[in-house]
């Protein structure tokens, strides 16, 4: 027995032996795993341990809400009323403009219909969804505005979607049997909604979709992408003049940069260097800001010095409840993050406000003070009034005003960095004496907008 134990040990001091051995006695055991979950299956879970989402569906054949599932286009419903409105339009929405509340008369009946839509969709592999963008009177030039029409009897908001996004157009407008393909144009420009209730003609195919009627156009915005905007580069010649675009940290700074970036076709630049900006394509982030090849260059600086170092400015201002959380979000969560909990509830917050609260008052006192072309936007104004405001943004940058570039950015004004609204705070993060600082310099900044024949700040910067 002994010598029998000391030949066991002498052939596991053979390295590449034992190397062998336990090898093959690893994949003997992984194999016998394998085979035996295949004949065991999956593990059962006890009714308490269900979630309650796989219990509604086990149940749900009456319920006409049916969560996380295929709503049309792609949609998956988060519970979110507007998503049901973006994708079927006008036709479900009630008195008090409850989309949700008016499913429910359909019952089990409207349940069943919708598990019929999800199964074939799901057998399509759509991807992507259509956003609804309103209902808009007939062009009157039809054909230059829309210029792919097709008649369609059997009309449904899937199947004049699906024929614009083959068409490669952005736009698809239904007309009662009759679909409309194009791009938002002067002729067309998305501006002047019409009340729903003239386009809530139902569709032919889709009981439950409007398909807008041959004088008032239901308009979705299809997943093709408007390259019109698109194109951008660097200044084919060194500018002769610096143009600031300055905000205070929080102001939307970022936003407008590709805003500008798409109206203009060229790149901005920074006076700092932000590499997440530069990989998501901010591909001036890199040059030195003096390198005059950029249309451009964000800034917050406000001393006097790196203020007359510009020939002109955008000044863009916001609401100073608005930016200071904003950059408190940035500062503690990245661009489109969020600061945690423990943030605004430890001292970060209280010191960040006394800190950057008078920074957000002397930033625009600074930039109208020494700044030598000044002209001032609002972030508000400029959410509100793209069109408008935009334009004037790009004259004061020495570009044409292409007004067809324009209705193209609007579809695309989003881009990469913004964030999202589904996550807000469930209190006020001011308090009382915050509330009286801030609202002091605001006061400041509105009396120097207007004794510069200004306009001064917007109404809702005075919230509370």
């Amino acid at each position: 027995m002994a010598k029998l134990w000391f030949k066991f040990q002498r052939y596991f001091r053979r390295k590449p032996v034992r190397f062998f051995t336990f090898l093959v006695l690893y994949l003997t055991a992984g194999s016998l795993v394998f085979l035996h979950s295949g004949f065991v299956g999956q593990p059962a879970i006890s009714q308490s341990q269900a979630s309650p989402a796989a219990g509604v569906q086990a149940e749900g054949a009456e319920l006409p809400f049916l969560g996380d599932l295929h709503l049309g286009r792609g949609f998956r419903d988060t519970g979110e009323a507007s998503n049901v409105a973006r994708r079927y339009g006008p036709w479900f929405k009630g008195k008090d403009g409850s989309e949700r509340a008016k499913l429910g008369d359909y019952g089990g009946a409207w349940s069943r219909a919708l598990k019929g839509r999800i199964v074939r969709e799901k057998e399509e592999e759509r991807d992507g969804s259509a956003v609804f963008r309103g209902c808009f009177r007939r062009p009157d030039n039809l054909s230059l505005a829309l210029p792919v029409t097709a008649a369609m009897p059997n009309m449904s908001v899937d199947k004049c979607v699906d024929l614009c996004t083959e068409k490669e157009y952005p736009l698809a407008a239904l007309a009662g049997t009759a679909c409309h393909c194009g791009f938002p144009t002067t002729r067309f420009p998305l501006h002047e909604r019409e009340d729903e209730q003239l386009c809530a003609q139902k569709c032919s195919a889709e009981e439950f979709e409007s398909c807008g009627t041959p004088r008032y156009f239901i308009v979705y915005q299809t997943q093709v992408q408007d390259n019109r905007c698109m194109d951008r580069r660097f200044l084919p010649a060194k500018s002769k003049q610096l143009i600031a675009l300055a905000s205070f940290p929080g102001a939307g700074n970022t936003w407008a940069r590709h805003l500008i970036e798409l109206a203009t076709g060229f790149y901005t630049g920074s006076y700092y260097f932000d590499g997440s900006l530069y990989n998501k394509g901010f591909k001036g982030e890199r040059d030195h800001w003096r390198s005059g090849r950029t249309i451009c260059i964000k800034t917050h600086e406000s001393g006097q010095k790196e203020i007359e170092a510009f020939d002109a400015a955008i000044l863009l201002i916001r609401n100073p409840y608005k930016a200071l959380m904003a950059e408190f979000n940035r500062k503690y969560g990245g661009h489109i993050g969020f600061a945690a909990h423990a943030h605004w509830k430890g001292k970060e917050w209280p010191e960040f406000v006394r800190n950057y609260a008078p920074w957000w008052a002397t930033h625009t006192l600074d930039w109208l003070k020494f700044g030598k072309k000044v002209l001032v936007v609002h972030f508000e104004d400029l959410k509100r009034d793209l069109f408008v405001q935009l334009g004037r943004m790009v004259s004061l940058l020495g570009v044409a005003v292409r007004e067809d570039r324009l209705l193209c950015v609007e579809s695309q004004k989003d881009g990469n960095f913004k964030r999202s609204g589904l996550r807000k705070l469930e209190y006020d993060p001011y308090t009382a004496d915050m509330q009286k600082v801030i609202s002091a310099y605001i006061k400041m900044v509105d009396a120097a907008l207007k004794g510069r024949n200004l306009t001064g700040v917007p109404d809702d910067y005075y919230p509370r």
